[in-house]
């Protein structure tokens, strides 16, 4: 790390902080800053997006009360790009995260307040995507796909923005771990030509761009699919919030930071939270970050 790097991650861990006490796995999300909500139920389930798999679904639970079409949050679970599932959020049990038992993991515990976000008038989905890693894969090999069909829900939705009375310039993505790295790079691609534009899965002649993306603990960067390759192709790039803890064992936090770093040197709107003692899937994401990430999405879309 560099010495420029090095002071800008002290400033921001001196940030996170300064902001509150150390939230650790053993915190259940809720206790401290935030209750969760009831769970709802899905407005409309299992909708396909694209026909290649039987993964390619969403859930859409629209608010209750509409003033005119809704901004939408895209929730990507993640899991490895291994396993997960949309049925994940709304969350229905909470506790401390589980130690992972392989490779598999357990996955997928911090997820949106979708109930919150719906009272808010956001209209939300709930994203599955292929999941085809498997044992040797290049990193290529699984996160292609999985980024072709975040872009091809996004052109779905887009599609069918007036069906179900969303606001087509008004997309954010927001994903954790593996659907972190989804969100990052459906930011950082937008309506650039890439290898995620396929036409098999279809509506490549819609724009794919998203106007706001979350990240949890998803700054993932290796080098046969690069994110920092992408920020510096990029015409425009999206406001970004990133949140990572300093004691992630599955994605370093340095990852966070260099993805922060590009962001700002190409001139995004970025940030970047690091909480200090939160490991990957840590219930202080829950517990500290649903208002500040609430209060980002409303900056972006202006509300």
């Amino acid at each position: 790390m560099d010495v420029r790097l090095g002071l800008f991650a002290a400033t921001i861990l001196l940030l996170a902080v300064s902001i509150g006490p150390t939230f650790g796995e053993d915190l259940p999300p809720g206790s401290v800053g935030y209750q969760y909500s009831q769970p709802i139920e899905p407005t409309f389930s299992d909708i396909p997006y694209a026909t290649q798999s039987p993964l390619q679904k969403l859930d859409l639970y629209l608010p209750a009360e509409k003033s005119g079409p809704a901004p939408l949050v895209i929730w990507i679970h993640g899991g490895g790009f291994r396993v997960g599932d949309k049925g994940s959020m709304p969350r229905r049990k909470f506790g401390p995260a589980p130690k992972p038992t392989g490779p598999d993991g357990p996955y997928q515990i911090q997820v949106p307040d979708v109930a919150a976000l719906t009272r808010k008038g956001y209209a939300v989905v709930s994203l599955n995507y292929r999941l085809v890693r498997r044992p040797g894969d290049a990193f290529i090999a699984f996160a292609l796909p999985a980024v072709q069909d975040g872009k091809a829900a996004v052109r779905f939705l887009r599609a069918n923005a007036e069906k179900y009375g969303l606001d087509p310039e008004k997309f954010a993505v927001w994903g954790n771990s593996a659907g972190g790295f989804i969100a990052a790079m459906l930011a950082v691609t937008g309506d650039e030509p890439t290898v995620f534009d396929d036409p098999a899965v279809g509506g490549s002649n819609i724009t794919a761009a998203v106007q706001a993306a979350v990240v949890w603990y998803g700054a993932i960067e290796v080098s046969s699919l690069s994110l920092a390759h992408y920020i510096s192709a990029a015409k425009i790039v999206p406001p970004i919030l990133i949140a990572h803890g300093d004691a992630d064992s599955s994605v370093p936090v340095g990852d966070a930071i260099r993805l922060n770093d590009e962001l700002l040197k190409k001139g995004v709107k970025s940030s970047l939270t690091i909480l200090p003692g939160a490991g990957h899937e840590d219930p202080a994401f829950m517990a500290t970050q649903m208002l500040p990430t609430f209060n980002f999405l409303d900056a972006a879309f202006r509300r």
